[in-house]
């Protein structure tokens, strides 16, 4: 019941359906604007194990095993303040991350840059690839450790072209749409009852009050006036007053009244 008035509302009034209508597309072009969207890149960098761990002649990576442990160390270190304050200064709006890669069971890191261009996301992404090498590095430094007896790092693959995320848009439009289109609803309705009350006070008049007896007419009042009177006696009007006679007592006799 309560959608077929609706329906019936916002076909008599038209013209406010169009104007929410048009109103919703501005609010929802304006988000569109200046909602905020952040551009994403890749990168994968696997950890290759030093010269003194591979038997000569052997494949590297069948000894990438035991770098587990080397790899947290890494990810801590390029995650810190002292590494990431200097490039998130550098390029404000932009961030990133590093972590192991979950969907091999290797040493691979994956480097995760998010910024709010295509252009800044890319130089933070390759900003940070230079840095790995020269962080594990300056760890290696601090143990003193022979050159045959370093880790390296490798660079799998690396995205060439950001990818737009637009979530934080997509949900701001969403709900600028559906609070416009249900205020559109709601204003269409109010308005229609509230113009319908209106014109019926307008066309609608104030009943008269009716008296409480019909008037009689003016033949059949003089008839009911004549019926009504009570006649006099003739002595009445020739101004002489008789005496009035005593009421017999209801106690005497009927004979005695006879006499």
């Amino acid at each position: 019941m309560f959608l077929r008035d609706l329906y019936a509302s916002a076909r008599r009034r038209w013209y406010f359906v169009l104007a929410g209508l048009l109103i919703t597309a501005g609010m929802s072009f304006w988000v569109f604007r200046v909602a905020p969207v952040t551009y994403e890149a890749t990168a994968n960098v696997a950890l290759i194990p030093p010269p003194t761990a591979v038997i000569s002649g052997d494949n590297p990576f069948l000894y990438m095993g035991g770098l587990d442990q080397a790899m947290g160390v890494l990810t801590v270190k390029v995650n810190s303040d002292s590494v990431r304050g200097p490039i998130e200064e550098a390029y404000p709006g932009a961030e990133y991350s590093t972590e192991h890669d979950t969907t091999t069971s290797g040493p691979i890191v994956r480097v995760k840059v998010s910024g709010d261009s295509s252009a800044t996301t890319l130089e933070v992404l390759n900003r940070v690839l230079e840095v790995m090498p020269a962080t594990i590095t300056s760890l290696q430094d601090e143990l003193s450790l022979p050159q045959a007896s370093r880790i390296s790092l490798l660079t799998l693959g690396i995205d060439k072209d950001t990818t737009l995320v637009g979530e934080a848009r997509t949900r701001a439009l969403l709900v600028v749409a559906a609070l416009g289109l249900a205020g559109t609803l709601l204003v269409t309705g109010l308005a229609d009852k509230r113009l319908i009350k209106r014109r019926g006070k307008k066309h609608v008049g104030t009943p008269a009050s009716l008296p409480d007896d019909f008037p009689l007419a003016e033949g059949e009042l003089t008839r009911r006036n004549r019926a009504d009177r009570v006649p006099l006696p003739s002595s009445s009007f020739s101004g002489a007053i008789r005496t009035a006679e005593p009421l017999p007592d209801p106690h005497v006799p009927v004979a005695d009244l006879r006499r």
